[in-house]
């Protein structure tokens, strides 16, 4: 499941009890719900239709959200269903079938309701599908114009044994929270990002919590905090960098050879253009720090081996993106980029899976049907279009 591997214990058929196994370092305790879950009278154990729906048919909307939902057999919802998939199609086009459903259905595979729905939609002749997730759409948007795919990123994070070894200094921009890496898509095998901090802890490495919550770095108490005001973000990466560059403390050589557009961004930093150099005081009065911390900050992720990693949360915001571009520029301007214990990450904490070690390997999957024949939409923007058909997205 979702929050880890567990083992059964089952009584006439019955689920009684789950143990975590023995190599999970950090068991969930949301796992110990499920005995619970497969029996609770709030899981959806049969197809239930609105009932104005099954009494009047789709004309009838007036109840929706208030009247109740009744339960029918698997062989009546499948006829609804499909006499108004017909209806649609004849009346409107594929193009105005969503292919909805996201993709937390299933732990496993084949039952990942996301990909069963879409590989029977295009065999029904095509759909509207959305494009990226909920999770980092603003990031998966931007950094392939910046850096590369967030998708291999992610997968390829410095795993926490080199961090633990090399890692001087980690600025968590959002925090590591505890709770984010307790899941993970398609199934948690081992929490280790709490044995992994303590090791960074005991081997000398500073952490910084960048977040209005301080308990988003709960899992090491000794943690500097640093109350930023929500939606800041970039302001004070904008401020980090103008410093490097101010007091050439950045990595000339590297900015050189692994990078483009630096003299815009400089003269941009510096105020040339709008006349607004991006200062620590500047950036002091949109953020709330000090501005005094945030140059000597800048100052100390120039002498030590530094990681930034940045939340999906900070991008899921208006201009979110920003904030996402404003690190890379930070750390290229650092020049650590690739080297053992430094750089930057985009979510550790975020799911169980960054950091951590896999073992690549192919798996069995499905005939793939072609595209989905219809339009995509940024996830987001497929629900706003359902309620504004032809709107400009």
């Amino acid at each position: 499941m979702h929050w880890g591997t567990w083992q059964v214990e089952s009584r006439e058929g019955e689920i009684v009890a789950v143990k975590p196994v023995p190599w999970d370092k950090n068991p969930s305790r949301i796992g110990q719900s499920l005995p619970d879950a497969v029996t609770s009278q709030t899981r959806i154990r049969r197809p239930a239709v609105r009932a104005g729906y099954l009494q009047h048919g789709p004309a009838s909307r007036e109840g929706r959200g208030k009247e109740p939902f009744v339960e029918v057999s698997w062989e009546v919802a499948l006829d609804l269903l499909a006499r108004e998939l017909r209806s649609v199609k004849a009346r409107c086009g594929n193009e105005a079938i969503y292919g909805g459903s996201y993709g937390w259905a299933s732990a496993g595979r084949f039952h990942h309701a996301q990909s069963q729905l879409h590989r029977f939609l295009k065999g029904f002749g095509g759909y509207t599908a959305s494009t990226n997730t909920y999770s980092s759409a603003a990031g998966e948007r931007i950094l392939p114009h910046i850096l590369g795919p967030l998708s291999p990123l992610h997968r390829q994070h410095t795993h926490f044994s080199e961090l633990a070894r090399e890692c001087q200094l980690f600025v968590a921009i959002g925090g590591l929270p505890l709770r984010n890496a307790q899941v993970n898509g398609g199934g948690a095998n081992d929490h280790m990002l709490q044995y992994w901090l303590d090791k960074m802890q005991a081997n000398g490495t500073r952490f910084i919590n960048i977040s209005p919550v301080r308990n988003d770095l709960s899992a090491v108490p000794d943690a500097e905090w640093l109350a930023i005001r929500p939606g800041t973000d970039t302001a004070l990466l904008l401020a980090l960098s103008y410093v490097l560059i101010a007091e050439s403390l950045y990595d000339q050589a590297f900015v050189a050879s692994h990078t483009v557009g630096f003299a815009p961004y400089r003269a941009y930093l510096l105020g040339e253009h709008d006349g607004v150099a991006k200062t620590p005081a500047w950036a002091a009065a949109i953020t709330g720090l000090d501005a005094q911390r945030i140059a000597d900050l800048a100052r100390e992720m120039a002498r030590h081996r530094t990681m930034v990693n940045i939340s999906w949360s900070i991008q899921r915001a208006r201009q979110g993106e920003q904030a996402y571009w404003a690190t890379v520029a930070l750390t290229a301007l650092l020049g650590q980029l690739g080297t053992p214990g430094g750089g930057l990450g985009f979510g550790y904490a975020c799911t169980n899976l960054a950091g951590a070690v896999r073992k690549a390997f192919s798996r069995p999957t499905l005939t793939r049907r072609g595209e989905c024949g219809g339009q995509r939409y940024p996830g987001g923007a497929a629900v706003r279009y359902a309620a504004a058909p032809g709107r400009n997205l």
